[in-house]
C-alpha cells in the first residue's frame, strides 16, 4: 500500500514535458539611469525629441526581431551614430541644456524573460550645460 502511495505521489509531482520555452534569443533594450530632462525639467523636455525614444528606434531599425546570433556590432555602431547625431543637432545656441543617462543592454532572453544580461555601453548626454559662476 506504501508502494503505490510513494509511486502515485510521485507521478503527480513529474512533469509531463518542458514547462520552459526552448528557444533562446538575444535581445538589445535600454536601461534608463537619468530621465530624459531639458533645464531639469521634463515639461520643458516635450518640445525636444526624446533620446530615448530615438536610441530606442534606432535599435529597432537595425535589429527588428530577436534571434540566437544576436548583432552587437551594428547595433553599437548605429547607438553610437544615433548619439553622436542626437548632440550635434542641438548643440549650441538657442538650445537649453538636455541631460539624459541610459545604458545600452544585451539580454539573453528565454521566451519574453530576460535570463541573463550584459552593460553593452553607458551614453550619457550632457549638451549645453550652464556654466556655474565663479569657474
Amino acid at each position: 500500500m506504501f508502494s503505490l502511495l510513494l509511486i502515485g505521489t510521485m507521478a503527480s509531482l513529474a512533469s509531463c514535458g518542458n514547462d520552459e520555452p526552448s528557444s533562446t534569443t538575444i535581445d538589445y533594450y535600454l536601461e534608463v539611469e537619468q530621465e530624459f530632462l531639458v533645464n531639469g525639467s521634463s515639461t520643458i523636455a516635450q518640445q525636444y525629441f526624446s533620446p530615448i525614444k530615438r536610441m530606442k528606434e534606432t535599435i529597432r531599425t537595425v535589429y527588428p526581431t530577436p534571434n540566437q546570433q544576436g548583432d552587437d556590432s551594428a547595433v553599437l555602431a548605429a547607438c553610437d551614430k544615433e548619439y553622436q547625431e542626437y548632440c550635434q543637432m542641438y548643440q549650441g545656441e538657442p538650445y537649453d541644456h538636455i541631460t539624459c543617462l541610459f545604458s545600452l543592454m544585451r539580454g539573453v532572453k528565454v521566451g519574453n524573460v530576460v535570463k541573463q544580461r550584459e552593460k553593452l555601453r553607458t551614453y550619457l548626454y550632457d549638451i549645453n550645460p550652464k556654466e556655474i559662476p565663479g569657474n
